[in-house]
């Protein structure tokens, strides 16, 4: 007769804290449509602390997703590059993408 069915034990320390490596992808993918705008240095700016967070956590043993902050970071630096890309295109070289009347 077999031993009836046990769920297995928790892991020990408690549930991985993988909260800053998702915020951090998602705020990375979010700054590169945003790049266009300048909005995307304040998203990827986030992106990047929070990833660097995200990996800090996952060395130390508190969560389980380091590939997800490594691409949050990764991310959010390619956001904010276009972004400040697109703020010296319009700023320090005087380019204009919108069509001139006159």
């Amino acid at each position: 007769m077999s031993a009836p069915y046990q769920p297995p034990a928790p892991a020990p320390g408690g549930q991985p804290q993988n909260t800053l490596g998702l915020i951090s992808l998602i705020l990375g993918i979010v700054s590169i449509p945003l790049g266009c705008c300048g909005a995307g240095i304040v998203f990827g700016g986030a992106a990047i602390v929070l990833g660097i967070l995200g990996k800090q956590k996952v060395a130390q043993g508190l969560a389980n997703n380091g590939p997800q902050a490594q691409w949050g970071f990764i991310t959010g630096i390619i956001g904010a590059g276009l972004s400040l890309l697109w703020i010296i295109g319009i700023f320090v070289l005087n380019l204009s993408f919108i069509p001139s009347m006159y």
